[in-house]
């Protein structure tokens, strides 16, 4: 068994470090002008290959992190509140609107009111419109059976 003195460091950069021959290439191609100094570093620091860096050009180098915006800066967007009222929400709905729903349902199976695409849509992934058929079901045969009984038998 043998121990090779290597540091912690020396075998992350070894591990980085790229090709001497890319080395050299990149330091040729800065020094023609053919790519640019960001673009340099970032193929000695392997985040670029040299044939990228040389389709981007003198001019540009590799794209920057992307941009993060503060949740302070965003722009609220407000969107009609899905029961019908017409009020600006963030959300689907206004607090305690998502109640107005069921009723909205109801009246859908039993008075042939009109939804809108978003508020099918939701009726049918929140499960509220199986819940309001199987209610109008339960309703309508308790209904049945006190009309069953109030009838006499013959």
């Amino acid at each position: 068994m043998t121990q090779e003195n290597t540091t912690p460091e020396t075998a992350t950069t070894e591990a980085n470090a790229v090709h001497h021959q890319t080395k050299k290439s990149a330091d040729l191609a800065l020094a023609k002008k053919a790519i640019s100094p960001d673009s340099h570093r970032a193929v000695l620091a392997g985040d670029l290959s040299l044939e990228e860096a040389r389709s981007l050009g003198r001019n540009a180098g590799p794209a920057g992190p992307a941009v993060r915006v503060n949740k302070n800066d965003r722009t609220p967007t407000s969107t009609p509140c899905l029961c019908g009222c017409g009020e600006l929400v963030p959300r689907n709905f206004k607090a305690g609107h998502d109640m107005r729903m069921y009723r909205v349902a109801r009246e859908h199976l039993t008075e042939g009111r009109e939804l809108t695409d978003e508020q099918a849509d939701y009726l049918e992934t929140s499960g509220k419109m199986a819940r309001v058929k199987a209610k109008i079901a339960e309703e309508n045969r308790r209904r049945a059976e006190q009309e069953a009984k109030k009838k006499p038998k013959k």
